[in-house]
């Protein structure tokens, strides 16, 4: 039987901004490479090691936050004094709060990893003050606690969180009349997207000088040998805010209203098709992608791209000849967003 080909558009519309508080975003939409160093905005301080921070693929997914699954994300790794590396955000945060949330995952803890930091603010006044740092303390193997530094002793949770799950994280640096008195602070969820922000944080401390603003995210790779030595860390879909609304719930807008899909346009329409299909979509901007084939069962049977691609008209296309005639749901995941469209394979 002549093989038929039945096109499918799908239309992500552009449009799209951020809260105007929100300050930075980090989704690491590059493709895996050994440095993070000189890639899209962020640099090196101080001296060159051999351990540098790494893009790798794929990125970390948390159901509800809108950094889940945009990009790739950056790894810490290393097995000696590593790379410190900062992204600078604009305009700096002087009064109020400022807010860094991130997906964390924690995929080695081996007895050479004490306690230590891996993500920080720096404060507008320069040089390497990294502060409202997030600190990890293994317990076993498998096991570690969260806890955050302003610049003096560390605030550790009462919390045990374990190595390979994805964990949503906080921090916030709040600044108060007075001296000595800001305060810097700990939040960590394992599932679902707060929509305020809780009233008693996981750890928080006031140790240490006050800063007078915040204008740096810090990445620490076992920096001036922190106690990180050996750990295998993914950090991802970072978030800065002057609220919780513009870091935690920083979502994409669009002037569709979220509308994600167009009508199909292509003359086969409706299906089915006989053996193998194209699917067309259209990205508005550079993001992970990616296309999966599903049947009625809710299995996948096929995963077709997953990886970064450039704005624009994209195709791929489904080989089914081995597949049984039925129905099946074509997804395309991108930047957050999940798009399906049912198909009909007939024999």
């Amino acid at each position: 039987m002549k093989n038929g080909y039945l096109s499918l558009f799908f239309t992500l519309l552009g449009g799209f901004s951020l809260y105007s508080q929100n300050v930075l975003t980090e989704d690491f939409i590059f493709d895996p490479i050994d440095s993070l160093e000189n890639l899209g905005n962020w640099y090196r301080s101080g001296i060159n090691s051999d351990f540098n921070i790494k893009v790798v693929s794929p990125g970390l997914e948390y159901d509800g936050y809108v950094g889940s699954g945009r990009g790739n994300c950056s790894q810490i790794k290393n097995a000696g004094e590593g790379d410190v590396i900062l992204r600078r955000f604009s305009p700096d945060i002087t009064s109020g709060a400022a807010y860094m949330s991130l997906l964390i995952k924690v995929d080695s803890l081996p007895t050479t990893l004490t306690q230590g930091y891996c993500i920080s603010f720096n404060p507008n006044t320069g040089g390497t003050n990294l502060n409202t740092a997030l600190h990890i303390k293994r317990l076993t193997d498998t096991s570690f606690n969260l806890g955050v530094r302003k610049i003096g002793i560390v605030d550790f949770s009462n919390s045990t969180f374990e190595i390979h799950k994805t964990y949503l994280v906080v921090l916030k640096y709040a600044i108060y009349p007075g001296t000595s008195n800001d305060s810097s602070r700990l939040y960590v969820f394992t599932n679902g997207v707060p929509a305020e922000e809780p009233n008693i944080p996981l750890a928080g401390t006031i140790d240490g000088d006050d800063f007078t603003g915040q204008a740096f995210v810090c990445l620490s790779n076992n920096y001036a040998q922190t106690g990180m030595l050996g750990c295998d860390i993914k950090i991802d879909a970072i978030r800065v805010g002057t609220s919780w609304e513009t870091s935690v719930l920083a979502v994409l807008t669009s002037v569709a209203d979220e509308k994600s899909v167009q009508d199909f346009k292509n003359e086969n329409f409706p299906n089915p098709f006989h053996s193998n299909t194209k699917i067309s979509y259209q990205l508005p901007e550079k993001g992970r992608v990616k296309v999966s084939i599903y049947n009625a069962n809710g299995i996948q049977c096929a995963e077709l791209i997953d990886k970064i691609e450039e704005s624009g008209t994209h195709e791929v296309e489904w080989d089914a000849s081995n597949m049984p005639a039925g129905n099946y749901s074509c997804l395309i995941q991108f930047n957050g967003k999940t798009i399906s469209n049912k198909l009909l394979l007939i024999k």
